[in-house]
């Protein structure tokens, strides 16, 4: 395993460049890999809990953009009455 694996905790992976960081999982060996295993585990729930709280947000600016489609149409829809 590369130094730069070894010292580089699983959570703070960089997201510029994940295949020098798939290249050093690669080159882990099993022992290794069951070494950091917990670590990847709680670097596993960090990254589902921050795509909960994201899917929430995707949730609520989906309705919001709904209710204003919504309110469009009828602002149209009244100023077509009133024209």
């Amino acid at each position: 395993m590369t130094e730069s694996a070894n010292e580089r905790p699983l959570k703070d992976l960089s997201t510029d460049d994940p295949g020098t960081y798939l290249d050093d999982i690669d080159a882990m060996s099993l022992e290794e890999l069951e070494h950091r295993l917990p670590e990847a585990q709680e670097a596993l729930d960090s990254i589902e809990s921050k795509l909960e709280e994201l899917m929430g947000l995707r949730d609520a600016a989906l309705v919001c953009a709904a209710a204003m489609a919504a309110r469009l149409a009828a602002l149209k829809q009244a100023g077509g009455r009133a024209g």
